[in-house]
């Protein structure tokens, strides 16, 4: 842990060499996380790399949770009680770095400008420097590759309990409590948490990509699942579409047969995209081998989402895999692959996976069925 920590370090280390930049004030917490195993939601800590050392500025609420966390020894952790910009004006005057760069994605617009009022009255400039973390976190090392794939195996063993339960249990949930028991379960599991919003949605709401679990309970159909969890602070994204026992609803039986055609359609569409996936391609490339495919069967305008995201320490990161993304895959970089069709006021399907992009081919993290389900 502790080589892992002080190796990312270095290699942010480089890149400001590479940039000819001093310093770098990192605030985004998941960034603070990476480079120095120290993770604290909106704490307002900073993380002040350079080449010499990096130091970890923390609110006293939070120093001794640091101080047990933080995992590189190379990271001198100081503690402030307010008044946070002066303190660090303080640390580079000591350092005597007269020009800092600062990870302006990671702070408010005004914080970044009250910061650049502080540190100029010590004759010290700040310049905006995004996304150099980022760019370190695109290709995931061994420890964060395993991480994911735990939260990968809690959200899929999750999904396979409540599977287990029959159409008429399920349809004894509402749509949030069944958010609530799969949440639930994911902790029992070992999860800290959700990674995000479950989505839950059931018939009609299933066409809205990102639905919003209701009170409504669940009827017989259609019902899409998108679910993930946190493990050791990495992400799982999981998104499956199954049918509970149709029979029983004889007033829609044309809406669930276009349904079922639409789920063969984004199943071969995402079982396409998995088996092309590799090193060396360009997300552009790999997102139109699904579009082309469903366009080819006339539901191109349906499907108006990128084919997939970057997941890590975040359920959205870097690379976005999308039809105007020129990024190149990498080995180890990890993303989602997950085509869907939406059909306002009848339903959608959407199916994701999480792979790892591997030179020749990708591993896919879930080994699931996806064959078309009806719970009965």
């Amino acid at each position: 842990m502790e080589n892992i920590f002080e190796a990312r370090q270095e290699n942010l280390k480089k890149k400001l060499i590479e940039n000819k930049i001093k310093g770098l004030a990192v605030f985004k917490d998941e960034n603070i996380f990476y480079l120095t195993g120290f993770y604290g939601k909106d704490t307002g800590s900073i993380a002040l790399i350079t080449k010499k050392e990096t130091v970890l500025l923390t609110h006293f609420i939070h120093f001794e949770q640091a101080f047990q966390s933080v995992s590189a020894k190379n990271t001198r952790i100081i503690k402030f009680l307010g008044q946070k910009f002066n303190k660090l004006s303080e640390i580079l005057c000591e350092m005597d770095i007269k020009h800092c760069g600062f990870e302006g994605s990671g702070i408010s617009h005004d914080s970044f400008l009250r910061a650049g009022e502080v540190l100029k009255e010590s004759g010290i400039e700040i310049t905006n420097n995004p996304g150099l973390v980022e760019d370190l976190r695109l290709i995931k090392d061994e420890y964060e590759i395993k991480a994911i794939k735990k939260a990968c195996e809690i959200t899929r063993d999750t999904f396979e309990f409540i599977l287990k339960k029959s159409s008429d249990k399920i349809r004894k949930f509402s749509e949030i409590g069944l958010a609530f028991e799969i949440e639930s379960s994911m902790v029992k599991k070992g999860a800290s948490g959700r990674s995000f919003d479950l989505v839950i949605a059931n018939n009609r709401a299933s066409s809205l990509p990102h639905h919003v679990p209701s009170g409504k309970t669940i009827n017989v159909g259609i019902l899409l699942f998108d679910l993930g969890c946190k493990y050791g602070h990495y992400c799982s994204d999981f998104t499956r579409t199954i049918f509970l026992d149709g029979q029983k609803d004889s007033k829609n039986q044309d809406k669930l047969k276009k349904l079922k055609q639409i789920y063969d359609i984004v199943l071969q569409a995402q079982v396409k995209a998995a088996k092309a996936c590799r090193a060396g391609m360009t997300c552009k490339e790999l997102d139109h081998i699904s579009r082309d495919f469903i366009d080819e069967k006339g539901y191109g305008k349906f499907f108006g989402h990128g084919l997939g995201h970057g997941v890590g320490l975040e359920i959205h990161e870097l690379p976005t895999v999308s039809y105007n993304d020129d990024t190149i895959l990498k080995e180890n970089m990890v993303i989602t692959i997950e085509p869907g069709i939406y059909l306002e006021g009848i339903g959608g399907v959407r199916i994701e996976d999480i792979v790892l992009v591997k030179d020749g081919g990708c591993e896919n993290f879930y080994s699931d069925s996806k064959a078309l389900m009806v719970l009965e």
